[in-house]
């Protein structure tokens, strides 16, 4: 398959460009643990925001009544945890620096995520890949994060791009409904199978995506 003409593209950063998804899921996974909330799956918390998540965790918590074993942590606990939980990561993520410095230069190149400005600028600069992007948009530029559209109309905008002429790159279902959302081409990176994505074209890992700078031509499996 090819999308040809490519005018940009956006992407997500937890998962997609940096695996800082898991330190999100294994925090979350501890909160429901401290919460009593153990038959509770952490990936129901995926590609949430901070304070999304303490709402999900209070919501649960307030489910489990009795069997509650302590009160949910607040947004600056998960916050801060999180960032301890980053502090060490430098390694992208399979086929993501490659296609991004493909990309980079040819097209406006622009990430869209839910992390915070720091943590995000920190995992991309550790990584090496902060050089190569246009803009980056995060929680702290728009008013609702993920699964609202705003994070990637920000991102298009600020890259001067109408959202049809853009492709995301998205591997959360939060994250592909605000792509979709938004208006963009959107493509589904998830080697689970039974993840949910809101995806025009799937794949398993960035590796399986080539650009062609040319003809600004993306050719996938």
């Amino acid at each position: 398959m090819r999308l040809s003409r490519i005018s940009g593209a956006v992407f997500d950063c937890d998962g997609i460009l940096v695996d800082s998804e898991q330190p999100w899921i294994d925090l979350m996974a501890d909160c429901l643990r401290r919460i009593g909330a153990v038959d509770v799956p952490a990936q129901q918390l995926r590609g949430l925001t901070a304070a999304e998540a303490v709402v999900k965790l209070a919501e649960i918590h307030d489910g489990l009544g009795a069997a509650a074993t302590s009160s949910p942590p607040s947004t600056e606990q998960i916050d801060s945890a999180y960032s301890r939980a980053l502090a060490g990561l430098t390694a992208p993520m399979p086929g993501a620096q490659e296609l991004v410095a493909a990309m980079s230069g040819t097209i406006p190149v622009a990430v869209a995520s839910n992390g915070r400005g720091e943590d995000v600028r920190g995992l991309l600069e550790r990584a090496g890949m902060l050089h190569l992007f246009d803009e980056v948009v995060t929680i702290d530029d728009v008013a609702d994060g993920k699964p609202a559209p705003d994070p990637y109309l920000t991102a298009v905008s600020r890259l001067g791009l109408d959202p049809a002429a853009a492709v995301a790159f998205e591997d959360s279902p939060v994250g592909s409904q605000a792509a979709h959302r938004a208006g963009c081409t959107v493509i589904g990176v998830n080697e689970d199978a039974e993840v949910g994505l809101t995806a025009d074209v799937r794949l398993t890992h960035l590796g399986q995506a080539r650009f062609d700078t040319s003809t600004r031509t993306l050719h996938l499996p």
